[in-house]
């Protein structure tokens, strides 16, 4: 078995399909989870805030699908960071705008550098 057939088999259940729908979506988790085992994050507040943000969107009458738990995920991340200090919003934004910059600078098979 070959190392991108381990890791592809590690994101998917038991009955085959995909675990998360979009690679990003294992990112946020995994960043969750680290943050967690790390003790920078405290898990009940963790848990209120991500709660907080999924009744947000189904009183707005979102969807329940991956997209909108995903989003709700990705949003409660971005809350808990800025609240704790860890990282203010306007960094996440700053740094999420170099990586996109980044990706969409570098040549194709070439490695995605930030710059220093």
């Amino acid at each position: 078995m070959t190392r991108s057939e381990i890791s592809r088999g590690s994101l998917r259940s038991r009955d085959r399909n995909p675990a998360f729908q979009e690679q990003w979506h294992a990112h946020v988790v995994a960043i969750v989870e680290l943050l967690l085992a790390s003790g920078k994050l405290d898990a009940e507040d963790w848990s209120q805030t991500l709660g907080a943000e999924l009744e947000k969107r189904a009183r707005a009458g979102e969807t329940d699908n991956d997209a909108t738990y995903y989003g709700a995920f990705k949003a409660a991340l971005e809350r808990v960071l800025d609240r704790t200090g860890i990282a203010s919003c306007s960094e996440v934004d700053g740094r999420e705008s170099e990586w996109r910059r980044a990706y969409l600078t570098t040549p194709h098979g070439k490695p995605v550098a930030l710059p220093s």
